[in-house]
């Protein structure tokens, strides 16, 4: 039998000889999905030390109710809530007597975690207070809640039966137990065949506690070797692990049973999987997954951190954790597939992917050339194509499948191949009648024995038959191409081309004597795309990726459409272009995989002036790395409407059948604490009086892709609508006034809905002076008075009116004179622009946005003003104003800083941000021509900085201006940050 057919990916099965009949003879529980995808083809993430753990070693797991992971380390306790980990190693907090952390159980009747360790400490945890007890001097290697809600404890020196009271039962061999040395506990309920019983697993086999006697009886069915870890399967089968191999208890039977098969690897840890199979955890071997019809494995070389495997958890959703000694691990099946080298590809850096008659995927590499193998069960493997030496460590740049088993492969410098069952039967390059033998496309011709092959030198028509290519006709900027480089080519549904290049595009308008005209399209015309790199025809529109964002036309006019950056995209370069059954838009680019459903790009498409939605994925989604290429294609849709991706690391799959469900209820999160200036809230709720800031941490804990999480808080009588805080887990507010407060935080996945809120009620007092009593005393004594100064205040009103239309008068006059707006440019001036910035200053520190401010210096002004008088340096002022006015949102502030200098505010915007605005700001300027002056070269300097916590304007601006100095000084026509 073939190892592929058993899903076995990665390593060889435990046993050479194992048989499809013993794996139907395994007592697992009935397999809720038979064609699971294999172990190495899940996503999988691992954090050690790098990432916040305090120790590699992760030595058991668990859940609390309210959905933390829990962690057992060598270095204490660690709570795990998706983004960060809680490390709990102060051991006069948590009173263990060392710090290190040998398991952890939870116990759901009292909501309690119970952890054990080195010298006799076992500590339970409430949320709120640790309690500790220790029992003997020895490692404490297992705790245990029974049916009977009593705590057991397995030791180096025997099993504790612990109270509540403090007090312990020791139990040792003169109890029946086979050896003191315990190392795992494990209790089952009742059942129609058995009693629930406390089973312990020793150094030299199992027993279980036999109430009526109060001692322990041997499990003589299970061989006298070191039991390290039991499960219960959900069709009621315990399963023991020992150094001898598995040992499972059937329901209805009294005594265990060997397995059907001897492990070759030690086994140390056991769970069942949601789709009923089982997984163990090895010494040496990783991870196995045994189902009715398969086995299969994931080790060091699937990208596991560590081999010996510690503990197999799983949790509420399904995902997999898994405790080595070399860190966390998390298994879950996600939305995108990657296939790398360890899933048979030759080589990691995929230009191409394509399909072949038959419909199997084929993958073009740097190294070499690979292909889907055939699979009865669905597991999706791959093989290289080796057989010809033409092909080893060929740099594959192009696929594309003729008649049959015809394949074409165009390489970086080898030219073309003809493939026919995996052989070479043909080839063109340089010697044999190519200008090249860069071969970026191929494109055979629907019903024709043509194919269009695309080169560094041109573009080629060539004739294909069996053992042979021949070159028929030749394109280049000779025949009217406006560039020889060809990166794609598309045919639309008129049977024209539209030829792709760095810098340029070309249409081949068809002729009638079946050949073409080639035209070159003005693309600075209709946007700021040059490079396009891929493209396809669809709903009788035509469509590019390009260098900058998305490109559009239909066949019936010259309509073009440019989606990009300034549209909402999050990036501007994307190498891929698709769409799906449901004509939702697919872009993949060097940050990720953008989807655009159907009706969000029929609605830009109606109106330009609405911002793109989008969903993003990245790494958290599943794929290795969310760095696509560029190919001949790199993107396609094989014949089960599953899309594929060629990446810097494998070929990346998704089926966009289930995206809409995919993450779309995010979990509701907690609120982890309320701060104040005394420090954490308590329970009564209540905000001193003179509090200053009041600071609330939240989290949804959802493991499969928390840092996707998207954040609103609303505080019930301060904020009039939800605020946006994205993935930011903290939410601060400054001098509440006194009065009764709900705050309120949901959660989404992007694109998903919003979770349902968690709400927290809480009060802040009032200084005596802000009780309604004193305000109502205060009310009648000011009336009292008002009433008595009331005559006086008659007799001098005619004075007091006159004084005041003086000042009236004068403040007119001051107003007037200190006009908010520049003359030449239109553009505010300085004090508007001043004051537009305290305002700006006060909600970014109210509101806890980031603010970014940058200083704009026209460079060599003085020659411009020198070379065409200052009425010259009028008119480039003007024009460089109305230019920032353009390419800034209406939010922002621009304004003319003095002379030849300008300013921008951009509120709510982070550095990172703003720079991309400023560079766009700076390329912009450096194109800019003036009709009467054309010969000036007109460049900026620009410095930017961003707001930190409790800078002032006057600091903020020195910083902006100390950056464009630097600007300067480092050659100008540059942006620098401070």
């Amino acid at each position: 039998m073939h190892f592929w057919r058993l899903g076995i990916l990665g390593l060889a099965a435990i046993l050479s000889t194992t048989t499809l009949a013993s794996f139907q003879s395994l007592p697992l529980s009935q397999s809720l999905e038979q064609s699971s995808i294999p172990l190495n083809q899940y996503a999988l993430r691992s954090w050690n030390t790098r990432d916040g753990l305090p120790h590699n070693s992760i030595n058991r797991i668990t859940q609390s109710q309210e959905g933390y992971l829990w962690l057992a380390t060598w270095e204490g306790p660690v709570r795990y809530n998706g983004r960060s980990f809680k490390i709990y190693d102060d051991t006069t907090v948590t009173k263990m007597r060392e710090s290190g952390a040998l398991s952890v159980e939870y116990d759901a009747l009292q909501q309690k975690l119970i952890f054990s360790g080195p010298r006799g400490s076992v500590v339970t945890y409430d949320k709120q207070s640790w309690t500790p007890q220790v029992i003997g001097a020895n490692f404490v290697f297992d705790t245990i809640v029974d049916h009977n809600n009593i705590r057991w404890a397995a030791t180096a020196k025997g099993v504790y039966r612990l109270s509540d009271n403090g007090s312990a039962v020791h139990y040792t061999t003169a109890d029946g137990l086979p050896t003191d040395f315990t190392f795992r506990l494990f209790a089952t309920p009742t059942t129609g065949e058995h009693d629930a019983r406390l089973y312990v697993g020793t150094r030299r086999g199992a027993a279980y506690f036999d109430e009526k006697t109060d001692s322990f009886i041997s499990v003589d069915s299970i061989s006298q070797a070191q039991v390290r870890a039991f499960t219960r399967l959900n069709n009621g089968t315990l399963i023991v692990a020992n150094d001898d191999g598995l040992f499972y208890l059937a329901p209805e039977a009294d005594d265990f049973e060997a397995w059907p098969y001897p492990m070759k690897d030690r086994v140390t840890a056991l769970s069942e999987a949601s789709d009923g199979c089982l997984l163990i955890g090895t010494f040496a071997r990783g991870i196995g997954r045994l189902c009715h019809d398969s086995e299969d494995w994931l080790s060091i070389e699937n990208g596991l951190p560590n081999s010996h495997v510690l503990d197999i958890f799983t949790e509420q959703n399904g995902t997999i954790w898994i405790g080595t000694h070399g860190g966390l691990v998390q298994l879950r099946e996600a939305l995108f597939r990657s296939f790398t080298p360890n899933h048979g590809l030759r080589g990691a850096y995929v230009r191409s992917v394509n399909t072949d008659s038959a419909g199997h995927i084929w993958v073009g590499t740097n190294d070499g050339i690979s292909r889907q193998l055939s699979s009865e069960s669905g597991a999706i493997a791959f093989e290289a194509v080796n057989g010809d030496p033409q092909l080893a460590a060929l740099s594959v740049l192009s696929l594309a499948h003729g008649d049959t088993d015809v394949v074409y492969i165009g390489s970086y410098t080898e030219g073309l191949f003809q493939l026919t069952n995996g052989k070479v039967t043909a080839r063109l390059n340089r010697k044999l009648g190519l200008a090249s033998n860069e071969i970026r496309v191929v494109l055979p011709m629907s019903q024709t024995d043509l194919i269009l092959v695309g080169t560094a030198k041109g573009l080629y028509l060539v004739r294909s038959s069996l053992g042979s290519l021949d070159v028929v006709r030749h394109y280049t900027v000779a025949d009217g191409m406006a560039a020889d480089f060809v990166s794609s080519v598309t045919i639309d549904g008129n049977g024209a081309l539209w030829v792709s290049s760095t810098q340029s595009l070309s249409y081949f308008r068809p002729l009638s004597d079946g050949t073409w005209q080639p035209e070159p399209i003005e693309l600075a015309t209709f946007t700021g795309a040059s490079n396009i790199f891929s493209g396809t025809f669809h709903n009788n529109r035509i469509w590019f990726a390009t260098d900058h964002g998305m490109l559009s036309r239909s066949l019936n006019g010259n309509d073009w459409q440019w989606l990009s950056r300034r549209d909402g995209l999050p990036f501007d370069k994307t190498f891929t272009i698709n769409f799906d059954a449901d004509d939702n838009l697919w872009l993949g680019g060097a940050r990720g995989i953008l989807r655009i459903a159907k009706s969000d790009l029929e609605k830009w498409m109606i109106d330009n002036r609405v911002t793109i939605n989008y969903q993003l994925f990245t790494e958290v989604d599943g794929m290795v790395s969310r760095q696509l290429t560029t190919g001949g294609p790199a993107s396609i849709i094989d014949k089960h409407g599953r899309l594929w991706f060629a990446s810097a690391l494998g070929a990346v799959m998704v089926d966009p059948r289930v995206v809409a469900e995919y993450n779309s209820h995010a979990p509701a999160p907690i609120i982890e604490s309320i701060t104040t200036d005394n420090g954490e809230l308590g329970t009564d709720k209540r905000i001193e009086a003179g509090n200053t800031r009041t600071e609330f941490r939240y989290v949804a804990l959802g493991y499969h892709m928390p840092e996707a999480l998207l954040y609103q808080v609303k505080l019930v009588g301060y904020d009039l609508h939800w605020i946006n805080r994205g993935n930011q887990l903290e939410t601060a507010y400054t001098a509440l006034p006194p009065g009764d407060y709900e705050f309120m935080v949901r959660s989404r996945y992007p694109g998903g809905d919003w979770s349902e809120a968690t709400r927290f009620t809480l009060h802040k007092s009032a200084f005596f002076y802000q009780q309604p009593w004193f305000w109502f005393t205060f009310s009648l004594t000011v009336i009292a008075f008002v009433s008595i100064a009331l005559h006086l205040r008659i007799r001098t009103l005619q004075y007091t009116k006159r004084r005041l239309q003086r000042l009236v008068q004068k403040k007119t006059q001051e107003l007037e004179a200190m006009a908010l707006r520049d003359s030449l440019t239109g553009l505010a001036n300085r004090r508007s622009f001043d004051q537009q910035l305290d305002h700006e200053l006060h909600n970014s520190r109210r509101y806890g946005t980031p603010l970014s401010v940058a200083l704009i210096d026209i460079d060599y002004f003085k020659q411009i003003n020198d070379t065409y008088l200052h009425t010259g340096g009028d008119e480039v002022l003007k024009h460089v104003a109305k230019l920032l006015q353009s390419l800034v949102r209406e939010v922002d502030g621009v304004a003319r800083w003095g002379g030849e200098e300008f300013a921008i505010i951009f509120p709510q915007t982070r550095i990172s941000d703003a720079l991309q605005v400023l560079e766009r700001i700076r390329v912009a300027i450096e194109k800019l021509r003036i009709a009467k002056f054309e010969q000036a070269r007109i460049t900026v300097s620009i410095g930017v900085t961003e707001l930190s916590k409790e800078e002032s304007s006057a600091e903020l601006l020195k910083h902006a201006d100390r950056a464009l100095y630097l600007a300067k000084e480092q050659g100008r026509n540059c942006i620098v940050t401070d």
